[in-house]
Order: C-alpha cells, then structure tokens, then sequence
C-alpha cells in the first residue's frame, strides 16, 4: 500500500489487548481508520443514521455485529466498515487490536486499529451511515476537548467526552479514542475528581 507507519504504532502490534470473558453479550468488532496526512495523523469517525435499531445519531467508529459467516472479529470490523462507508479491504493496513469495551444494548465491541490511504473518497451507505468526518489526533490531545461526566454508564464506567468542533464523541467510542490516544500519542488526561 506503500505507507510505511513510524515507531508509534509498534505497541499495537506487540501488546495482548485485554480480553472481556463471558458470553451473555452482543459481540461486535469495529474499525478505528486512521490517515497519515501532511498536517498529522486523522481519526475517521462516522455518524450513524437516525433509524437504526442501535446508538443511531451518535458518533461511532464503523463497525457492527458479528455475523456468524465471518471468519473473525477483524472480518466484521472490515466487512462493516466496507458496507457502512465504502472503504475496501485492501486499503486497510491493520496496525492492532485495542481492549475490548462494553458499549449500551450488551454489546462488547473488539476494536482494530488500521492505517488508511489518504486522501479516500468514502461512499457512506445513507440507511447506515450520516456523515463520515475525520477529526486530527492533535485536536483530541488538547486537554479542553476531553470531558469526564459526572454519571456512570449501565455498568459504572466512566463516560468519557471528546468535543471537536460539532461532534461529541462519548461512550464506547470515546473509551477506544482514549486508549488510542494513551498508547499511540502517549496521552495523558488530567486527573478524574472523585464525583
């Protein structure tokens, strides 16, 4: 594909992400895409329609249920991410896998972490997907655009916020961005007070 990624990425290829044991959960598997552009490194996120069964309008990397025809977890998370925003396959140079996460409606999400070309034309399925945006690494890395709410989820996580410009990402996605961000870009929060 001809991107060569630097030093930064080797964490994801030689850590064991956390695993989440138990089967009275959804499984899921998404894409976090990122493109290595001239002015730095860009996440591509989605907003999922408004009609869909699950966490529709919300700010979401690609992805989705496991269907029992895909070989494994990256294949849902490429198969989706191929149907909801038209990225192919082959233009997926998979760094690494992120921790497991819960996210709302049982789901446990297995994340993957893939290099992208860019510049990409997606082609966003509408019935899926809103809008695809792409949001820079340094703008997340800026302590106001990171957020700590004061309840916790369904199951007393934290519920993490990242705003960029419109776009609020929080939940599940949030928590992935986070690690991302932690293992990646060597973020650091500042220190969650105790509610």
């Amino acid at each position: 594909m001809g991107v060569h990624p630097g030093n930064r990425f080797d964490i994801l290829r030689t850590r064991t992400p956390k695993a989440i044991a138990g089967d009275d959960f959804r499984p899921a598997a998404v894409l976090a895409p990122i493109q290595e552009r001239p002015d730095g490194d860009h996440l591509i996120l989605t907003l999922r329609a408004d009609n869909l069964s699950s966490h529709s309008g919300q700010v979401a990397f690609p992805g989705g249920s496991v269907d029992p025809a895909d070989l494994d977890a990256l294949a849902t998370a490429l198969r989706e991410t191929e149907e909801e925003i038209g990225l192919g396959p082959g233009h997926v140079r998979i760094l690494g896998q992120l921790d497991q996460v819960f996210a709302g409606y049982n789901f446990l999400v297995t994340p993957f972490v893939g290099l992208i070309p860019y510049p990409y034309k997606f082609r966003p399925d509408p019935r899926e997907t809103a809008e695809v945006f792409s949001v820079p690494v340094a703008a997340l890395l800026r302590q106001e655009a990171f957020t700590l709410d004061s309840r916790l989820s369904q199951r007393s996580e934290p519920i993490y916020h990242f705003q960029y410009q419109e776009w609020d990402i929080w939940g599940a996605t949030a928590r992935m961005v986070k690690q991302l961000l932690e293992l990646v870009y060597g973020y650091e929060a500042r220190a969650e007070e105790p509610w």
